[in-house]
C-alpha cells in the first residue's frame, strides 16, 4: 500500500511572510539534504536561492513573475527536468516555494491531473506562512492571501515573537474561521519540527475527526471575500464510483469556484483519500488504514462564491 512516488509540498504565503526563512531552517537539517527545492520569485533578480544558503544543485529558481501564470507547463517541465537529473542529484522530496502573489490552485492542479507527473510525483500538501505583524491587514486587503490560507493543510504563524499578543490572538481566530480544518502552529525564525510539516499533510487528524456537533465547524456563514469552508457527510452506503461521477459533474459545472476538495471515503469498510482542485478530481487513493476510529465518509470543500446548499444539491 506504500506510495512510492516523490512527495511535493507547496510552501506559500503573502509577500514577506517568512517562507524563505522557513525553508532555510528546514534545509539546514541533515535529514533534508535529499530535498529538491523549486523557488519562484516576483522580479527580475532572484535572491531567495542565496538566502536559503543551498548551493548543491538541488535548487531551481524561476524568476520574473508569478508562478501561477502559465503554471501548468512550468510545473510539469520543471519537475520532469528534476526527475531526469535524479540519478546525478538524488532527492526524496520536492518543496515548491511559490511567489507571495501566487494563487496555490493553479500550481496544485498539474500535480493531481497531469498524466506526465502523477506517475512520478504526488501532492503532499500545502503549507501557508502568515505574518503575525501584517496578517490581518493582508487578509483584509489581498484576496490572494485569503486563498493561500483557505487552501492550506498547515498554517504557520510567523513573527509572533515581535507582534502584540492581542494581535496574534485575533489573527489566530481569523485563521480558524477561514480554514477550520488546517493545523496551525506558531513559529519563530522558521523553527518548525519537520515531522509536523511533512507527515500526512493531506489527511491530518485535525480535519478528519469531528464530534457530533460538526455543524458548528461549518464556516460558510462567515464572509471572507466569498470564500467558504464546510464539510459534508454523505451516506457510507453509497457507491464511490457513482459519487465520483456526481462530483465530476459538480466540478464541470462549478470547478472555477471550488478551490479545494479533500476528504475520506468509506468503500466497503476501507478508506479512500479524496483530493480535488478546481475542475480536477484525482483518482481516489486507497489508504492502508483509517487514521482513527471514525470511519464515516466526509468531504471538505473550500469554495469561492459557492454556498453549501448548491454543493449539497449535487450530493443529496
Amino acid at each position: 500500500m506504500r506510495d512510492g512516488r516523490i512527495p511535493v509540498t507547496l510552501v506559500t504565503g503573502f509577500l514577506g511572510s517568512g517562507k524563505t526563512t522557513l525553508l532555510a531552517a528546514i534545509l539546514r537539517r541533515s535529514d533534508f539534504a535529499r530535498t529538491a527545492v523549486v523557488i519562484n520569485e516576483f522580479g527580475e533578480v532572484p535572491l531567495d536561492q542565496a538566502l536559503i544558503d543551498r548551493c548543491d544543485g538541488h535548487v531551481v529558481v524561476t524568476a520574473g513573475g508569478c508562478l501561477c501564470c502559465g503554471i501548468g507547463g512550468d510545473v510539469v517541465s520543471t519537475l520532469l527536468d528534476l526527475y531526469g537529473r535524479k540519478e546525478d542529484l538524488p532527492f526524496d522530496r520536492v518543496i515548491i516555494e511559490t511567489s507571495g502573489l501566487a494563487d496555490p490552485g493553479p500550481i496544485m492542479a498539474p500535480l493531481i491531473q497531469s498524466p506526465e507527473l502523477t506517475p512520478l510525483f504526488r501532492l503532499d500538501g500545502v503549507v501557508t506562512v502568515v505574518d503575525a505583524l501584517q496578517g490581518q491587514r493582508e487578509l483584509g486587503r489581498q484576496r490572494v492571501a485569503i486563498k493561500q490560507v483557505a487552501m492550506a493543510d498547515r498554517i504557520i504563524l510567523s513573527k509572533s515573537d515581535i507582534a502584540a499578543p492581542r494581535a496574534v490572538i485575533a489573527l489566530d481566530e481569523q485563521l480558524e474561521a477561514l480554514n477550520p480544518w488546517a493545523s496551525r502552529l506558531t513559529a519563530c525564525h522558521g523553527n518548525v519540527e519537520p515531522s509536523w510539516l511533512f507527515s500526512g499533510l493531506l489527511i491530518p487528524k485535525d480535519y478528519i475527526h469531528f464530534d457530533d456537533h460538526d455543524d458548528d465547524r461549518d464556516h460558510d456563514h462567515h464572509d471572507h471575500g466569498g470564500i467558504r469552508a464546510f464539510c459534508l457527510w454523505p451516506d457510507n452506503g453509497r457507491d464511490w464510483a457513482e459519487v465520483s461521477n456526481t462530483i465530476r459533474t459538480l466540478l464541470d459545472e462549478h470547478g472555477e469556484r471550488i478551490l479545494r476538495l479533500k476528504g475520506l471515503w468509506n468503500r466497503e469498510g476501507n478508506p479512500l483519500a479524496i483530493h480535488g482542485v478546481r475542475q480536477f478530481l484525482h483518482p481516489a487513493t486507497p489508504l492502508a488504514a483509517w487514521p482513527d476510529d471514525d470511519h464515516r465518509s466526509r468531504l471538505v470543500f473550500i469554495t469561492d462564491h459557492l454556498d453549501r446548499a448548491e454543493v449539497e444539491r449535487f450530493l443529496s
